[in-house]
Formats: structure tokens, C-alpha cells, sequence
């Protein structure tokens, strides 16, 4: 059945708004939102930062239950970073390294890797033993409240 559906006895409408907005001039009113920066930024205690994602092997799949086969497509969870990130902090790929923010700390396996931005590091929040999302901030959006996980300043050592 189509969405919207106004009442059980309309089918609904395959286009929400094929003619008119639902505003008092029919038009839609787009604004932008003036910037604001992240809650928080790297300093020296804290130099990288810290995104978390989706992997290709667990993008909505596993949410729930994580019972599917997915899990067996990429079984474990990476810190990826910059190779000139990873001389300057003495990691190596494959090692596993300690993940520290002001929020938290979780142990992942080094993966070194060019198409991580230098001064970032990246890793899923797939795998909760890893303990990532101890890492991130508290810091929201103000107009949505959605939680800032793509920015969190951390530092990396061995473990």
C-alpha cells in the first residue's frame, strides 16, 4: 500500500507531494543551517579523530541479533589508519592497539591503510566487545538530538 495513507478507506498516494507542500503557500521552504563545529577537537592529549561507520559485510544486517551469515563475511572489526599516522604513533598493521578518548577505551587490531585521511582513524560499531561506542561523546546535534559519532577526539598506543 502507498504511503501516505490518510485514512484505512483511501489506498494512499504513491508521491507524497505531487502537487502542493503542506505548508499555507503550497511551497516548500528549505533553509540552511548555519555550522557549527564538532563538540569536540583534537589537541595533543587527543591528536586524531575518531569515525565510526558501517562495514560492507554488516550494513544493516546483524542489528538485531546478529545471527546472520553476515558476520561471517568479515569477522573482525579494524582500527584503520594513515600510514604516516601509524609511523608517528608506532603502529603497526595487524598489532593489536589501545584506543583511549576522554569518554572511553576499547583494544582493536591496526590496519593501515591509504584511503584513511591522515589525522583520522576509522572503525565500525559492529562488533560490541570491541567496546567503541564507549569512545564517543555525548555531544548531539541541537535541532535533531542525533549523537555525534563521527567525531571524537582519540590518541592510539599498544595495548
Amino acid at each position: 500500500m502507498p504511503w501516505p495513507c490518510p485514512d484505512p478507506d483511501r489506498p494512499g498516494e504513491a508521491k507524497l507531494y505531487l502537487k502542493r507542500f503542506a505548508t499555507p503557500d503550497s511551497r516548500a521552504h528549505l533553509a540552511a543551517a548555519p555550522y557549527l563545529p564538532p563538540g569536540e577537537q583534537p589537541d595533543d592529549s587527543y591528536p586524531l579523530v575518531l569515525v565510526t561507520g558501517r562495514r560492507w559485510a554488516h550494513y544493516n544486517s546483524g542489528s538485531m541479533t546478529r545471527r546472520g551469515g553476515n558476520l561471517a563475511l568479515d569477522p573482525v572489526d579494524f582500527l584503520d589508519l594513515h600510514p604516516d599516522d601509524a609511523a608517528r604513533y608506532e603502529v603497526r598493521g595487524g598489532e593489536q592497539v589501545t584506543v583511549e578518548s576522554r569518554h572511553g577505551r576499547a583494544r582493536l587490531i591496526a590496519r593501515v591503510i591509504e584511503q584513511t585521511a591522515p589525522g583520522q582513524v576509522f572503525c565500525s560499531f559492529h562488533f560490541p566487545a570491541n567496546g567503541v561506542n564507549r569512545l564517543t561523546s555525548d555531544h548531539a546535534d541541537t535541532v535533531t538530538s542525533c549523537p555525534e559519532y563521527k567525531v571524537t577526539a582519540v590518541r592510539v598506543a599498544p595495548p
